[in-house]
């Protein structure tokens, strides 16, 4: 009795006799320090000590979780097991929320899990482990073949360009045989695929590879694409070659100092469970590191999520070891719903704790739906204008009906609405707004 006491009662619904409540032994779970050897998932007991049964209805994934239940339906005086399995792909502390829906509440469960992990395996499944045996060694990988097709002829294209991308940097270049065809073994995980060539343009795609999914991937090229047209409205700026002087350590090839002044950036991300779908987060990281590479060690960068809750995972600082700034940004995950308005709030604070006096005071929110701000904080948004801190919003991969939101927001924030719908425009968009910005008069 002492022990059903310490269960934590998450929920109680009544409805004359018929009553559903859920229990469960723990909602959260410490790791501690992970190495390679050791086990990374974690059991979760919910037990329903009502009358009527719950369904699991949903479980929201973050990037680099993986979830198996022993069953979705939990009957009356029953329990069900929820395996938690988190697979870190870089050294260092991690943290997942993952909120599990139920048919018996409107808000889910969270169950939240983290750890440091001293070692990392690029090569390590995602996969969380079944109940009754392990998975083989040999299905942790897929053979995948990708086929690169003209659309108008419906016949093979021979030494197109396949690129495939992996937390938002090309992690295999490779080219088509005579057949139109080049295969490759990939570990089970989701990738942004592109496939180009001369004189038929490009097309690309979002995949999840597992053992269940398509082994066979065909892209269709010759036609222009909606994406190729966006990408030609975007502005590029143009400026004077500049040749470095032998002193000068600070400048990039993108942003000469004698061109472009000191940057103050706060990087706002939706991390709702939308952005995993569709290659959107794909984009982004890319986007970002494309941005990352550009910048100079005079320039300020700090990131900020919010999705279930409102985490900065990149604090303030100048733009010095970009390795590390790019394995954290690597690490961005989508999984929750949507707090936007806090996030906003966070994002104020920390860029008006850097605040340049001469210089791009920029918040940039990427998201792929509608930013919904109430009166207060529209007024809130003029008044850091009016202060100093600009705001630009990137749609990405977002529907038309979205935008409304999205350029409201810009225009009070004296900021930019832009796009991105392509690896090419995620390529050049984010910098170019910077490049933009900072242009110095």
């Amino acid at each position: 009795m002492r022990k059903v006491l310490l269960l934590h009662i998450i929920f109680l619904f009544s409805l004359q006799a018929a009553v559903a409540q859920l229990v469960f032994d723990k909602s959260t779970h410490n790791f501690g320090e992970i190495n390679k050897e050791d086990k990374k998932y974690v059991d979760f007991t919910v037990t329903n000590a009502g009358k009527v049964a719950a369904e699991i209805t949903k479980i929201e994934e973050p990037y680099g979780v993986d979830v198996k239940v022993t069953t979705k339906t939990i009957q009356p005086d029953s329990s069900v097991i929820i395996r938690i399995k988190y697979t870190p792909k870089r050294k260092g502390a991690y943290k997942a929320d993952i909120p599990v829906w139920t048919s018996v509440q409107n808000h889910p469960i969270t169950f939240t899990i983290e750890g440091i992990a001293k070692t990392a395996d690029i090569n390590e499944s995602l996969e969380c482990p079944d109940f009754e045996k392990q998975k083989k060694l040999e299905d942790l990988n897929t053979d995948i073949t990708i086929k690169v097709i003209d659309n108008a002829t419906k016949q093979p294209i021979p030494d197109a360009l396949v690129e495939i991308i992996w937390d938002g940097l090309i992690y295999k270049e490779l080219r088509t045989n005579r057949a139109g065809e080049t295969n490759q073994t990939l570990k089970n995980d989701m990738y942004y695929i592109v496939a180009s060539a001369k004189g038929f343009g490009s097309s690309e795609q979002a995949v999840e590879v597992h053992q269940d999914s398509l082994r066979e991937i065909i892209f269709y090229l010759g036609e222009p694409s909606e994406e190729l047209i966006i990408v030609e409205q975007v502005d590029t700026i143009v400026e004077p070659e500049i040749i470095l002087a032998p002193e000068d350590t600070i400048s990039t090839a993108a942003m000469p100092v004698g061109l472009y002044a000191e940057n103050n950036i706060v990087f706002l991300i939706d991390a709702s469970v939308s952005m995993k779908l569709e290659g959107r987060m794909d984009l982004l990281k890319a986007a970002m590191i494309e941005l990352l590479n550009g910048l100079r060690s005079i320039d300020r960068l700090a990131i900020v999520t919010y999705a279930s809750s409102v985490d900065v995972v990149l604090a303030s600082q100048f733009v010095k070891d970009k390795a590390q700034i790019t394995e954290i940004i690597q690490d961005l995950s989508a999984g929750g719903r949507t707090e936007g308005a806090q996030g906003l709030e966070k994002a104020y604070e920390i860029a008006h704790q850097n605040k340049l006096a001469e210089g791009n005071n920029l918040i940039i929110i990427a998201t792929d739906g509608v930013f919904n701000l109430s009166k207060e904080d529209k007024a809130n948004v003029e008044q850091n204008t009016s202060n100093g801190i600009n705001v630009s919003v990137v749609g990405v991969k977002n529907e038309k009906w979205t935008e409304k939101s999205m350029l409201t927001i810009a225009e009070l924030g004296n900021g930019s609405y832009l796009n991105i719908k392509s690896y090419k425009q995620a390529k050049e968009t984010l910098l170019n707004e910077i490049k933009q910005k900072s242009l110095k008069k």
